[in-house]
Parts: structure tokens; sequence; C-alpha cells
């Protein structure tokens, strides 16, 4: 059996592209499917893997790390970002080949599964509403009792966790200093998106009760002395996670020191060579690589890593379906798994894209066990969701 061709799709999905990889074989119907999503340069990504592309055609689909690690070596000098990303596209479609011509799902190839169960928390809560509502055919969330509203649904399908980022509140004219933007990109922090921030957690923690986990994400908005503020006036909210970003790990380590508030980082590092300076610091409590982005191969390995240094694994997951599925197998397998991030609110056409759409039950994903990824997607519904005006699109 040998690759005889590689294929992207860049497919609208909802409030950011999907870029999806198809690897077809020598073998009739053995294809497998990865995903290299990015929301701001798909179509950069897309080339990448086009490019790589002529490098793998003619091998073997089953020696997924050699090709992983041949890949590597011939992108040392442009490593990182659009290079990681297809790289991990082409990875898990490799993944998703081994388990179909071995009739094993790909957690049962990376040494079996310790649970049958993920848990969930549901992404973006309130934030996307907020933001992309009339798109998805959502209800609006602007106003805390929005957000009240949102936590009884929160309750009504079992989740036992969210995350959810900072947005201005139509009821707390507070909290957009005049003149600034409302999240600092310039790295400080107003005292009244502080007082939001305490508003949406404080809301969401009232109505959640002292057993939900609530993160907050406010990835590279704020440096070190804002992200301290940030984390030290959240403390009375017991959060699950004050998710920061940072390229340096000192830096983290000091926002940690000087807080009791859970620290969560990592979705915009790239393989263990990344991790490890944050992970050799102990700079957080939790790491979140984004398996789309690091791919099977070496997700497992940051996982194994992480284990290694005491630190719980919770993967970055807002992306597609199948970065769903290439999530939850990784997960399947590592000891030191806590939660996998799920969009609950996605594209109403996310299911139609799957030959076997995952079951989610009471906040948790069941894992499949059919051979590779668990599911297929389907090509010519791929096709019927061309991406809109996404940066980079094809």
């Amino acid at each position: 059996m040998r690759i005889t061709a590689v294929k992207t799709f860049i497919v609208d999905g909802g409030f950011r592209p999907w870029t999806f990889v198809k690897v077809e074989t020598s073998d009739p119907g053995v294809v497998g499917w990865g995903d290299c999503t990015d929301w701001g340069s798909p179509g950069p990504v897309a080339a990448t893997v086009e490019r790589y592309a002529e490098w793998i055609i003619g091998r073997d689909p089953m020696q997924a790390e050699a090709i992983y690690w041949d890949l590597a070596a011939s992108s040392v000098r442009h490593t990182g970002g659009i290079a990681h990303k297809a790289m991990a596209g082409i990875d898990s479609a490799l993944w998703d080949i081994r388990g179909k011509v071995l009739n094993a799902p790909v957690w049962q190839l990376l040494g079996g599964k310790m649970r049958d169960r993920l848990r969930l928390y549901w992404s973006h809560c309130g934030s996307t509403r907020h933001n992309s509502a009339e798109r998805l055919g959502l209800p609006r969330v602007d106003t805390t009792a929005d957000l009240r509203a949102l936590a009884a649904e929160v309750r009504e399908r079992g989740f036992t966790a969210i995350k959810t980022n900072i947005f201005p509140l139509q009821d707390r004219p507070d909290a957009v200093a005049p003149g600034s933007p409302f999240v600092h990109r310039a790295g400080d922090i107003h005292p009244a998106v502080i007082r939001n921030a305490e508003a949406i957690i404080g809301t969401f923690r009232e109505e959640l009760g002292p057993d939900v986990g609530i993160a907050l994400d406010v990835g590279f908005s704020f440096k070190l002395g804002a992200a301290i503020k940030l984390a030290q006036a959240l403390e009375p909210y017991n959060l699950m996670w004050l998710e920061v970003e940072t390229f340096d790990p000192q830096a983290l380590r000091m926002i940690r020191d000087n807080t009791d508030t859970t620290i969560c980082t990592g979705e915009s590092l790239f393989g263990t060579l990344g991790y490890r300076p944050y992970l050799e610091l102990h700079a957080q409590d939790i790491i979140m690589p984004d398996l789309a982005w690091n791919g099977i191969t070496m997700g497992k390995k940051i996982a194994d890593l992480a284990h290694s240094y005491d630190i719980l694994f919770a993967p970055h997951n807002c992306h597609s379906p199948l970065t769903t599925l290439v999530t939850a197998n990784v997960c399947a397998t590592v000891p030191n798994f806590f939660i996998q991030e799920f969009d609950t609110d996605d594209a109403p056409w996310r299911d139609d894209l799957l030959t076997h759409p995952f079951v989610v039950e009471d906040g948790h994903l069941v894992l499949p066990d059919r051979p590779g990824l668990g599911s297929d997607l389907i090509e010519e519904e791929l096709l019927k969701h061309p991406p809109a005006s996404y940066p980079g699109a094809r």
C-alpha cells in the first residue's frame, strides 16, 4: 500500500474555517482524514500540506511516525505555526489509515483506552452567542440576565464545566474604558475590564454553584502585571483555570506564583521542545496543546511529557468535529487527562459532515470504538459549505 494523493478542503465552520486533509492510498477505499484548522491563515496551511504531499506520495502510510519526523527534518528551518499545522493534518490522517487497516480504533494503537467517556467543558460559553448568534441561529447574550438563562441551559444539558471570554455586557456600561478597545492588546488592563470579568464569572458562579468548573480565556491579551491583577481579582470565584498565553515561561511562572488562581496555557506551542521550558519551570497547572496543530504522534508525546512533570492535560479543541475525534483518541489513553474542550454552540451543519456523528451524553463524549478515528468525513457534504470571507481562504 502506498500514498497516492493528498487533498485539502477548506470548509465553512460557522464562526471559523475548518481545514481538512484527505490522504488516499493505492488500496481501494482506504483513505484517512486529518484536520489542520487555522482560523487566520487556512490558505497558507493548505498550501503547505500540498507541498508536503510532493514528499510523501509513494510512501507507506502505515509509517506515520517515520513520515512525521521526515517532514519535521525537512521543515527544520521553518518550524512552528504553519509548518507544524500542515504536518499535524497529514499525521492524523495517517493514524486514521493505520486504524482502518488494522481494524482498530486509534486509541487502541496508542496503548488502549483508560476511559470510555471523556468529560467535556462547554467552550466559548456566552462569548459565541455574543459574537456569532445570528450566523449560528442562536439567542444573543448581551446582559447578565442572558448569562443566567444560558447557565440554566448548561445545567439542563448536564455539563460540569464551561469556559468563557471577556466581552462587553450592555448592563455594565462602565466595562469599557472610554476611547480604548475593550481588551487592551497593548497588554495593560483597565479596572473596568476587571469589573466586567468579575460580572461575567460572578454571574456564572452564582447560577452554576460551587462545583461546576468555570474557566476564563484571555489568550495573549494581557502582559505580566495585568494578568496578575486579573488572576488575583478572580480568586474568590475558584476558577477551574485562567487561560493565559505568553512566550516567556518565566513570566508565566511569575503569574502562577502571585495568585491562587489555577493557570492553564499552551495552545500556541508546538512539539515537546516548545513545552519543555514551561514544564521544567512548573509555570502552569494545566497544559492545553492543540492536536490539530501538533498531530497525534506529537500530541501523545506532549501528554506523556507533561505527566512526568505532574501536569494535567486538557487539550485545545475548538476547531472541527474531526479535531474532536483526534483529540478524544489521545485523551482516552493518557493518565493525566483532565477535561476536553467542546464547542456546544457550533455550526448547524457540523454533524452532516460525519458518517458517524459523535455522541455527547450529560456533558461527556462517548468514546467511539470504530476503526481509525471513529468517523469519516463526507466529501460531498464538505463541498456544500465553502468558506466565506476568512483571511487566507481560497
